[in-house]
């Protein structure tokens, strides 16, 4: 089994997320070589730009706004989920993804305690968290009918997020060591503990999509699943060496 499927495994297991046979064996295809995000040059030049407190600071500013971001854009998509239970899943992880964008900035303020921001940086740092709630979000409306994605259309997308949280859980393993160097004592442990938060729910987004994925492969859609995952991947993997080449490693 290579590196990451052990990783990403382990990871479920510690998140109490069960593990089914066809995700394994989909991880196991896919990633039997590391992607650029698993391998060992990309923790050591994120740890090599980490070194610069400036840019690690601008590094947790902008996780906040892409997490805010794909907060969003997953609402988006849960909105046009014809599978009801799948929807309401994927809007429990835009719920998880803008309240992340909100624990960056707190993370910032608790690994920075001495940063000085002013009035209109502060606001634009606002500007960047959702802040859904259960009881706070944009309204749940169903689309024209046409407009409705289903089947294949849909797990095309969800496979695609997927990956996404993957590199996520890699990365937050990166960024935790890092933040508690640079952060005081007094904030270690509140630290630590948002960081176990961070983890926790990047494995539980993992784990609920790979759920569907195994639904989707007793169906009938196995190949599918293999064959699209494989091309995702390799698209996915292309935009990262792409970010690494612009030394953008953000979450």
């Amino acid at each position: 089994m290579s590196f990451l499927a052990d990783f990403v495994l382990e990871n479920l297991a510690v998140a109490g997320q069960p593990v089914s046979p066809t995700y394994a064996r989909i991880l196991q295809h896919c990633y039997a070589e590391p992607p650029p995000f698993a391998r060992a040059f990309f923790g050591k030049r994120y740890r090599e730009l980490a070194r610069n407190a400036e840019w690690f600071a601008n590094s947790l500013v902008a996780n906040s706004a892409l997490e805010g971001y794909g907060a969003t854009q997953i609402w988006k998509f849960a909105s046009h989920l014809e599978n009801q239970r799948h929807a309401a899943a994927v809007r429990q992880h835009s719920l998880d993804e803008s309240r992340h964008s909100t624990m960056f900035i707190r993370m910032l303020d608790l690994t920075f305690p001495n940063i000085e921001l002013d009035a209109g940086t502060r606001d634009r740092l606002e500007g960047l968290q959702p802040r859904y709630t259960a009881a706070r979000h944009p309204p749940i409306v169903a689309p024209p009918t046409d407009q409705l994605k289903a089947g294949r259309d849909a797990l095309t997308e969800l496979i695609g997020v997927h990956i996404t949280e993957i590199r996520a859980l890699i990365l937050q393993h990166l960024l935790r060591p890092v933040m508690l160097t640079y952060a005081p004592n007094t904030s270690q442990r509140v630290l630590t503990r948002a960081s176990d938060v961070l983890i926790r729910d990047e494995s539980r987004h993992i784990g609920y999509s790979a759920a569907f994925f195994e639904e989707a492969a007793r169906a009938g859609d196995e190949d599918f699943l293999f064959e699209t995952f494989a091309s995702e991947a390799r698209v996915f993997n292309d935009l990262t060496l792409e970010e690494l080449a612009r030394d953008q490693v953000e979450l």
